[in-house]
Parts: structure tokens; C-alpha cells; sequence
């Protein structure tokens, strides 16, 4: 078949290096290059965890992590870091997504590690950890370098045959029975299937699906050491602090010398052509925290910050399923897409050679969307 994918963003080009193995004729529909620095997929790093994660999201993650190392070994070397994640966390109970993940797994050999406070002073010094913490260490999780990924994963594209057109944004999508035909600037392509892997831009091609997601505006801080000794992976790896109202990750420093932090919980509700610029009030609270969490960040100097979109469900969960007899949709990532895109591929390309693909089960709109409208900031 041929067929038409809208957007070179993780799903996207995941879905591509499959379909095109399995032998179909692929054109991508990029809006802008790749990385486009304005899709969610583009960063300086993205989480890859286990923890909090239940079925399917434990098995396509754990399937993704092999596939990422094996992307990292076969292109530029620089896409996969297993770092461990160290979680600070105050609730521990066991109705928290962290201690279920936490039974789950067990301790030892391939599980998680529940430290003292003393043992996480000494391995992780650059955190200012508390009597009311509990700290749990993942020696499984670490980081990928999206932007990177992405230029590697679409030159891995081409070389196997894909044709990706940047710069060409799609204005509409009609299936029209026999073929689909997507409406460029100044002509019209017409293919047999059309996977739409837009992002934050998918209620724009399809108004009627915008009422299922929120775009929210996401914001992160770059921070930038005189010292970068501390903040070295093995000292200082990927972390978590959740609270009420923010929920603070970061990473390791990264080759350009900087230490991101970023809130994870979901932000206002943006249009997907919103400025990335940040707040001045989002960078000054995430000074106040590194200053309260981090000492060893007191006197880094603030470089700046951007933000990205999140394409969220009311329930969280992934979309990939057909709009249309000959359209469907991937994406809708809610905030934890890119790290699956090692194992999503399959996904996508099943569902649309109509092959049962169990792990794709939850990813079908059904009636999920019954009961929900868009949902205002809160």
C-alpha cells in the first residue's frame, strides 16, 4: 500500500521504519524540519521509566528500551543513556502508583532499591533529601535525547527507502472511499491509507476530535554550572520530586553543559502554535526550587528555558485508531509518549494491516471518550 503519514514526530516516524519493513510504500508530511522545534518530540532529553506504569504501558516500554539501545548501537551512538532514576517521594502507600510498581518488580536483581537516607546522601550529594522522604532508586530508567533520536530515526528512514517531505504542511485529510487525499500548498497527494501522527495539531485537521484532547503548555528551566563535576550521571541521575501542585523531574547534565528541570504536572491549555518562549514566572519558580532542592545548583546560572505541548486524553491513555475507514490517528502521547516509541511502531502498523495486536487494545477510542469534553486548565 501506499501510504501518507502526517507528522515526523516519534510516532510518526516509528510507524514509518515499521510499515516500510513490512514492505508498504511510505511518504511523511512534515510541517516543518526534523526536529521540528515546535512538536513535543523535540527536546534536549525525554524520561524512559517503568515505575507507575501498569499493562500494557510496562511491557511496550520494556520492548521499547531494547529496541531504543538497539537505534542508539546501530546510528549515532548518542540516543540511549540508563542512567537510574532516583524518585523522592513523600507518598509511598500502597495505593501509589509507585508502590504498586514497586510489587511488581520487587527488590534485588532487576527490581527496585528502597534506600536509607544516609546511603542516598552519600550516592546522589547534589540533593538536599529529607527525614520525610522516601527514596527509591531504579537502576532500569534513564533518558533519551529526543532531537537527536529523531534526526537519526528519519536519516535510518530514508536509507531504508521512505520519502519524507519537510517543510510540507497538510490544511486537510479526506478520505474519499477509494483513496485518501491530503491537501498540501498548492496540490493534492492521494494515497491508500493515511496515518495521522500530528501532535498538538490533530484537533486542527480534525475539528470534531478537538473536543477529546487538552493541549497543554508545558515549561522547562536549562541551568548552566560552573562546576559540571556534581551533576555527572552517576552522581546525579534522572529524578523525580512530586508534591500537590508541581511535580519536578531533571536530568543529568547534558553535552551542551546544561542541567534541565521541568514540571511535570499538566499546565494550561495552549494553541498548538502558542510561543515556546517560558514565563517569567515559571523560570522563577523553578529557581526557587533548585535553590530549595538542589544546593549544588545555588549559584548555576539561569540560562533560560522553552516550552512544549502536551496532547492530553481525559484518561491519559494514547489514541491509535481509525477516524475513518482509510484514516487513522496515532499519537494523543498525554505527557509519556516518546519513550515508547521503540515498541510503538508495531502497534500502529498492526492495526492498520488489521492484525490483532493485544498491546493496542487500550489505544481504541471506543466509548472512552463518551462522558468527556475538552477539559479547562485548572
Amino acid at each position: 500500500m501506499r501510504i501518507g503519514i502526517i507528522g515526523a514526530g516519534i510516532f510518526g516516524l516509528a510507524a514509518a521504519l515499521e510499515l516500510r519493513q513490512r514492505g508498504h510504500e511510505i511518504i511523511i508530511y512534515e510541517q516543518g524540519t526534523i526536529p521540528n522545534e515546535r512538536a513535543a518530540s523535540t527536546d534536549l532529553s525525554k524520561v524512559i521509566r517503568r515505575t507507575n506504569y501498569a499493562s500494557p504501558y510496562l511491557e511496550l516500554v520494556e520492548r521499547a528500551a531494547g529496541q531504543w539501545q538497539t537505534w542508539h548501537d546501530q546510528l549515532s551512538g548518542a540516543i540511549y543513556y540508563p542512567t537510574g532514576k532516583i524518585n523522592i517521594v513523600r507518598d509511598f502507600t500502597r495505593d501509589s502508583p509507585l508502590y504498586q510498581t514497586y510489587e511488581r518488580l520487587g527488590e534485588g536483581p532487576g527490581g527496585l532499591q528502597i534506600l536509607s537516607l544516609p546511603a542516598a546522601r552519600r550516592r546522589f550529594p547534589a540533593f538536599d533529601l529529607r527525614p520525610s522522604d522516601t527514596l527509591i532508586f531504579d537502576p532500569w530508567s534513564g533518558y533519551l535525547r529526543s532531537g537527536q533520536a529523531l534526526e537519526d530515526l528519519a536519516g535510518l528512514a530514508r536509507s531504508n527507502g521512505v520519502e519524507i517531505r519537510e517543510e510540507c504542511p497538510v490544511s486537510a485529510v479526506d478520505d474519499e472511499g477509494s483513496a485518501v487525499a491530503i491537501t498540501l500548498a498548492g496540490t493534492t497527494a492521494h494515497c491508500d491509507r493515511v496515518i495521522v501522527a500530528a501532535g498538538a495539531w490533530v484537533g486542527q485537521l480534525f475539528p470534531p476530535f478537538a473536543q477529546n484532547v487538552r493541549v497543554s503548555l508545558q515549561q522547562m528551566a536549562f541551568f548552566k554550572p560552573a562546576d559540571p563535576a556534581p551533576f555527572a550521571a552517576e552522581r546525579y541521575p534522572v529524578w523525580t520530586v512530586p508534591d500537590v501542585e508541581e511535580h519536578w523531574y531533571g536530568f543529568p547534565i547534558s553535552p551542551e553543559g546544561l542541567v534541565k528541570l521541568a514540571d511535570d504536572a499538566k499546565g494550561p491549555t495552549a494553541d498548538p502554535d502558542v510561543d515556546r518562549d517560558p514565563t517569567p514566572d515559571f523560570l522563577a519558580s523553578a529557581q526557587r526550587f533548585a535553590q530549595d532542592r538542589i544546593p549544588a545548583l545555588k549559584d548555576a546560572e539561569l540560562v533560560g528555558g522553552r516550552a512544549c505541548l502536551y496532547t492530553n486524553t481525559p484518561d491519559n491513555d494514547y489514541v491509535i485508531d481509525w477516524i475513518s475507514d482509510r484514516v487513522l490517528i496515532a499519537g494523543c502521547g498525554s505527557g509519556h509518549g516518546f519513550k515508547f516509541g521503540g515498541a510503538i511502531g508495531p502497534v500502529v502498523a498492526d492495526l492498520l494491516e488489521d492484525k490483532p495486536n493485544p498491546l493496542g487494545d487500550a489505544f481504541r477510542i471506543g466509548d472512552r471518550f463518551a462522558d468527556h469534553h475538552t477539559q479547562e486548565p485548572a
